[in-house]
């Protein structure tokens, strides 16, 4: 048997192998991962130095792969998984931010599935390029009239992107220099689609009919939990998605305010957590919702409000069903041909609901510019600067109205009129 060479050196009970190639003086290393041979390089060119390096390659490899996720591979597929569990490392121990569960979205619903089998260090602007026009025929799947993705959904695809290159610069992946330099050229979003007050009337007296046509089962379900979505998103304001979906049943409070109960909601999302003050009305829309689920359905409301429940009040098998239910309401507003907003020509959401209360409350000439902002969690520079900050509670039935809890809850009916 010849003698081993010189630049060979077998280690960790002969699982690893430390060798030299020709034009680098450093070691490189040969070693098994998910039973796969792979390689890498320890930077180091002595051979003590190489050994210490190795071990603590090997060893960072077999905790990964007891977390089942891929070392050997660079594709963008096993980098982007590695970042989601960063992330959501960071917000089980609350020191994430709540838009990682946006990114996170932007992950798996574009980043992975059209960019996951390119390696990570070869992402560039064809790639890119391709990666646009997917992603608008993905976003135009189930879309009668196809849209172009705004600035805002861009923006969250491209920081979501970035983290996954973060993780890639981190792990030794790719350099600087082989990220690319990511653009936006999404619709302007300045003016977003709302509702006529007519148009608004229109969806909730034809949805009752709607949700009767539905299958049994989970799809008779989203229908209702959509219908108080609705309602509930239409007359507080609170943003669809990262305000709502957030919203427990802990968060609802009923406060006294001047001798009159009121109905609170905490609500944290995009902007720093805050506390709202609603109509009456909500309570009735919470309630039908409460009746839904078999879990809760036999509290009365007040008992359901006093316990304090860390329970989500949106929720389809427990699961954040933000995407479930956008996807549903605009096949329910192509259904009753108000998915396009005549005058901005973009095709409505969830979130116009959002536009729809603040252009009514504005309208209605009872709150200002500035109550308003405080209410929807806003930073409107010019009225910041004119107006200044106010307390919420001393306008807090500007925003409620009159109508106590106990009459909304008697009132209550089975349609979903008013």
């Amino acid at each position: 048997m010849p003698p081993k060479a010189n630049h060979t050196v077998h280690i960790h009970e002969g699982l690893a192998t430390l060798y030299k190639r020709l034009g680098t003086p450093h070691w490189q290393l040969r070693y098994k991962a998910n039973g796969k041979w792979a390689r890498a390089t320890t930077k180091q060119t002595k051979l003590v130095d190489a050994k210490r390096e190795a071990m603590e390659i090997i060893v960072r490899a077999r905790v990964l792969e007891k977390e089942g996720l891929l070392v050997t591979s660079k594709r963008v597929s096993t980098v982007a998984k590695l970042a989601i569990r960063r992330m959501e490392d960071e917000l089980d121990n609350n020191m994430g931010k709540v838009t990682y569960k946006r990114y996170i979205q932007a992950i798996n619903g574009y980043i992975i599935p059209l960019l996951g089998k390119h390696n990570i260090d070869k992402i560039d602007y064809k790639t890119l390029a391709v990666f646009n026009q997917e992603r608008k025929l993905r976003m135009n799947q189930n879309r009668t009239v196809p849209i172009d993705p705004s600035q805002t959904v861009i923006n969250t695809h491209n920081v979501a992107l970035n983290r996954v290159f973060d993780e890639a610069l981190i792990r030794g992946f790719m350099t600087k220099s082989q990220v690319p330099h990511l653009e936006n050229k999404g619709v302007s979003s300045d003016r977003r689609p709302s509702f006529t007050a007519n148009e608004y009337i229109k969806i909730y007296t034809n949805f009752e009919t709607w949700t009767k046509t539905a299958r049994k089962g989970n799809e008779t379900l989203l229908r209702n939990v959509l219908a108080n979505y609705i309602l509930i998103l239409a007359n507080t304001g609170i943003r669809a998605g990262t305000e709502a979906m957030n919203l427990k049943w802990q968060h609802i409070a009923i406060e006294d305010v001047k001798g009159q109960k009121m109905l609170t909601l905490y609500v944290n999302g995009k902007t720093n957590p805050r506390k709202i003050y609603v109509p009456a009305s909500v309570a009735k829309y919470l309630n039908r919702i409460k009746e839904q689920y078999e879990d809760i359905k036999d509290l009365t409301f007040f008992e359901l409000i006093d316990k304090k429940l860390n329970k989500y009040v949106f929720r389809i098998d427990d699961k954040d069903a933000t995407t479930k239910l956008g996807k549903v309401f605009s096949r329910y507003l192509t259904s009753i041909d108000l998915l396009i907003d005549k005058e901005t020509e973009q095709a409505r959401t969830l979130y116009s609901l959002r536009h729809f209360y603040a252009t009514k409350m504005l309208i209605k000439g009872e709150v200002s510019g500035e109550w308003l902002a405080e209410h929807m969690g806003t930073s409107p520079t010019m009225i910041k600067k004119h107006y200044g900050h106010l307390n919420l509670r001393d306008i807090a039935v500007k925003f409620t109205g009159l109508w106590q809890i106990e009459e909304a809850l008697e009132k209550q009916e089975k349609t979903l009129i008013e």
